[in-house]
């Protein structure tokens, strides 16, 4: 009996055991990290699968850390549709330009979960700090500008201004997080100067447009220009080599004839008296008349003929 009892207390120890250690296991998932506090302390950071804590002495934390999560300045959805519905914030999207023009601003910020533990113990509200540093941070940036510059080309560099602005004073805090992206979703007037400066945004598209127009017909002239250009060159240059090799060949041809002559001077001459007959006699009209025969011919009036005198 007293063995029979020992096994049964070992079983149910080693039963005891399994259980304390089953109830320890718990699953962290494919996009989550968990953090394990031994105490109250920092313990360790897990990452995804089947993990294990102490029972009674460790406390789970567990956050999905490849999830992006934004936040909304300017405006609320209450409802995401379709059709969405959205709530106004005024008091957020009120802003003050660099010319002192009151500006309304609907901005987006996301980010992710940089670092678990930082985002977990070193600040108590990562999101209201979060807010508070985007909301002075854009407000900072509109206000180095004019209204007219936060109205339409200086939106990127606003959302890239304030993105690093974000991150750098969240990394100061050791925030843990990771910005995604900032982006200016309506930058308007208020409603009571909102028709001007609908006309002064018009007037800058329309600069934009006729500089594009402008720039894509240089691009179709100066091509066809260069071609015509080129091949003007090159048709002159052809030009100039076909003469210059005329006048070689004419001045050799000379050269030669003038040896010739040099040699045989009447010769020289009675040949080219030949030549020169043989080009212009076969284009003119010609009468041969034997000697002593010109009182045997009649009259001859070419009638129908034009005669050049």
């Amino acid at each position: 009996m007293k063995l029979a009892g020992r096994i049964l207390v070992v079983l149910v120890v080693l039963g005891l055991v399994f259980l304390y250690a089953a109830i320890g296991t718990f699953q962290v998932g494919s996009d989550e990290e968990a953090v394990i506090l031994r105490l109250g302390r920092y313990h360790s950071t897990v990452g995804a699968g089947l993990q294990w804590h102490a029972l009674g002495l460790d406390r789970v934390i567990q956050q999905p850390v490849t999830q992006t999560i934004e936040e909304e300045f300017g405006y609320r959805t209450i409802d995401p549709g379709p059709p969405a519905k959205y709530e106004p914030k005024p008091e957020e999207k009120r802003m003050l330009t660099g010319d002192e023009n009151l500006l309304n601003a609907e901005f987006a910020v996301q980010y992710r979960i940089g670092n678990l533990r930082d985002y977990v113990f070193n600040l108590a509200d990562v999101r209201a700090v979060l807010r508070d540093v985007a909301l002075a941070s854009m407000r900072e940036a509109i206000a180095k500008r004019p209204i007219d510059d936060a109205l339409t080309q200086g939106k990127g560099p606003i959302e890239f201004e304030v993105r690093a602005r974000i991150q750098e004073i969240m990394d100061e805090y050791g925030a843990g997080v990771q910005l995604q992206n900032v982006q200016l979703l309506i930058v308007e007037p208020p409603a009571a100067v909102k028709e001007a400066f609908a006309e002064v945004t018009n007037a800058e598209q329309d600069r934009e447009r006729l500089i594009h127009e402008a720039e894509g017909y240089a691009g179709e002239v100066l091509p066809r220009a260069r071609g015509e250009a080129k091949a003007l060159t090159q048709g002159a240059e052809a030009y100039r080599q076909e003469r210059t090799l005329r006048a070689e060949g004419e001045t050799s041809r000379f050269t030669a004839l003038l040896q010739e002559y040099k040699k045989a001077p009447e010769v020289t001459r009675k040949r080219l008296y030949l030549e020169t007959f043989e080009e212009i006699l076969p284009s003119m009209d010609k009468i041969i008349v034997e000697e002593g025969q010109s009182d045997k011919i009649l009259p001859y009036l070419p009638v129908g003929r034009r005669v050049e005198r």
